[in-house]
């Protein structure tokens, strides 16, 4: 069975406050900084391309040095999977020395097609 969400009357605003505090002055610096000239890649080079290359140590290869690009590329792909470890981890829970996953159906019986389908499932309330 689904409740309906209650809404907390004890709040505290402070949090709420400083959050918006923190937003105005991170807007301040923003719009008032100068960036200076904008500085890019030449037409013809690939960034995409050069990683390739630095991946498979050819850097030679490649018209741009993307020794930066590739570690900020290995340390994206290493915090992803770790995020996606913790995401299965926290998805189990352990229930009497057993872990159930998410992906259950509530520990409800399957009806045998031997038995009476006459007769309406038993559901379960949490």
């Amino acid at each position: 069975m689904v409740t309906r969400p209650e809404l907390k009357e004890d709040t505290n605003y402070a949090n709420g406050l400083a959050a918006s505090v923190l937003f105005v002055v991170l807007a301040a610096v923003f719009l008032t900084s100068g960036f200076g000239e904008v500085a890019g890649f030449a037409e013809d080079a690939s960034l995409v391309a050069g990683i390739g290359y630095a991946l498979m140590d050819l850097q030679s290869m490649s018209a741009i040095a993307v020794e930066g690009f590739l570690a900020a590329f290995e340390i994206i792909g290493l915090v992803l999977v770790v995020a996606t470890v913790a995401a299965v981890t926290l998805a189990r829970r352990q229930t009497d020395g057993s872990y159930v996953t998410a992906l259950t159906d509530g520990g409800r019986e399957e009806q045998r097609s031997s038995e009476s389908s006459e007769e309406p499932d038993e559901e379960v309330a949490d």
